[in-house]
């Protein structure tokens, strides 16, 4: 029994280094939203991690203290384990009939150091960081209350070592800050949701949405309004009959109403004020509307929702730059950013615009990054934002039905107009892009 007292003593000394490795590297690692959520529920070794992982100064001397447990477990396996397995191999080897007392001793020394560093490295330094970034939060979790044991009792050490480094960082000009928490970037952000949907733990639905969220605040009105071309407005003093027209052919929650021209917006009339006016049979008038907002085409979404929130409406009129009216923009419209594509009637799912020969039927107020997505390429125009705008603008002339053109791989046929605007286009494939994209997926 005496002679494995030394292996123990040799094994222990790994476990113990391998445990203070893995306390800095769960610490380090563990995810913070869920420590915060344990600790709501009141756990209380989740409570003591929340408090070091939300005061920097206690999670510096957490690290400084397994840092430490680390230097003395390595120091006690070289001088006491070397001395004991040299020994070992030195028996062994004069059992042998080595050469010569110097080789001995000299071959089990390397003997020794070789195999000493080998189980360090693998037991005490890489399974423990491999499985304390793999599981980090139970990690953290179990060694919290050891590793505030061996705080308390290293303190003063701790203490005089961590002033010790920062007081030759002193000299060296270089001053130790403290920070509590890392706070991410929007891109950071895009790369987390990326990795989080990569490994399975977001759904790409999930995932897509956060993108859009992500990119929100940084669209203006321009990029999300509903143009001019495409408002339908109410006149003022409209009668009964022609309200009546108007909602039964356009269906809407809000119409905008314009005094004379659409360059007059006065006001907004919900559809419910519309059927109060039918049902009262009077015409319309400006006691029956409600304010709205004006806002430049360079305004932030930010600024959109601002001035919606101020007016306690959900539209807003957008200007340009010579004061008449750009386009509107609703508060659906701004949902529609982040959740896709809100149909007003069932059934009109993006599937259904897809036809038996593999044409996509497109809408032409469809933004470019929007049709990009939905073909999975990368589909942009630096002069133009819309399909419609793309094609009056590659065509240079007002567009007819049967208009037929090729935009970076993507054959591109009118097929409907409303005015001198495109209504509808279907798009194609070309058969190189084809090819290529069947390559992309096979790799």
């Amino acid at each position: 029994m005496e002679g494995w007292i030394p292996v123990i003593i040799i094994v222990l000394l790994i476990l113990l280094n391998g445990l203070f490795v893995a306390a800095e590297f769960a610490i380090i690692g563990v995810p913070r939203t869920t420590i915060e959520l344990r600790a709501i529920t009141g756990e209380a070794s989740a409570i003591r991690v929340q408090a070091i992982l939300r005061d920097p100064i206690q999670q510096d001397r957490y690290i400084a203290t397994a840092q430490l447990g680390i230097t003395l477990a390595s120091l006690g396996l070289g001088m006491y384990g070397e001395h004991v397995l040299a020994q070992w191999f030195a028996g062994w080897l004069e059992e042998l009939n080595a050469s010569s007392w110097i080789a001995v001793h000299t071959l089990a020394s390397v003997l020794a150091i070789t195999i000493l560093t080998y189980f360090h490295i693998v037991l005490g330094e890489m399974v423990p960081k491999s499985l304390a970034l793999i599981y980090a939060e139970g990690t953290t979790l179990w060694m919290a209350r050891p590793m505030r044991w061996i705080q308390f009792a290293t303190y003063p050490l701790v203490a005089t070592l961590n002033g010790l480094g920062t007081a030759i960082l002193r000299i060296i000009g270089i001053e130790r800050r403290f920070t509590s928490n890392h706070y991410h970037t929007a891109e950071e952000l895009q790369l987390i949701v990326e990795e989080s949907e990569e490994g399975g733990a977001l759904n790409p639905e999930a995932g897509q949405m956060l993108r859009e969220l992500l990119e929100f605040r940084e669209q203006t009105a321009e990029e999300v309004m509903v143009p001019r071309v495409h408002i339908t407005g109410i006149p003022m003093g409209a009668s009964p009959e022609e309200l009546s027209t108007i909602i039964r052919s356009t269906p809407h929650t809000r119409y905008p109403v314009f005094d004379g021209t659409l360059d007059q917006i006065v006001g907004l009339i919900h559809i419910k004020e519309i059927l109060r006016l039918l049902v009262a049979n009077h015409s319309l008038h400006q006691k029956n509307l409600q304010v709205l907002s004006f806002v430049p085409e360079t305004a932030s979404v930010d600024t959109v929702l601002t001035a919606m929130r101020r007016a306690h409406t959900h539209m807003v009129v957008v200007i340009d730059e010579y004061g008449g009216t750009s386009g509107i923009v609703s508060i659906e419209d701004l949902c529609e950013e982040v959740v896709g594509e809100i149909e007003e009637e069932p059934g009109a799912s993006l599937a259904a615009f897809v036809d038996t020969q593999g044409g996509l039927h497109v809408p032409g107020l469809w933004r470019l990054d929007e049709v990009g997505k939905r073909l999975g390429i990368n589909f942009s125009h630096k002069e133009v934002d819309t399909l419609g705008g793309l094609v009056l603008h590659l065509l240079g002339r007002e567009p007819i039905v049967g208009d037929t053109l090729t935009y970076q791989g993507i054959r591109i046929m009118v097929t409907a107009l409303e005015g001198r605007g495109v209504k509808w286009c279907v798009l194609t494939l070309c058969p190189d892009k084809e090819k290529e994209n069947q390559l992309e997926q096979q790799s």
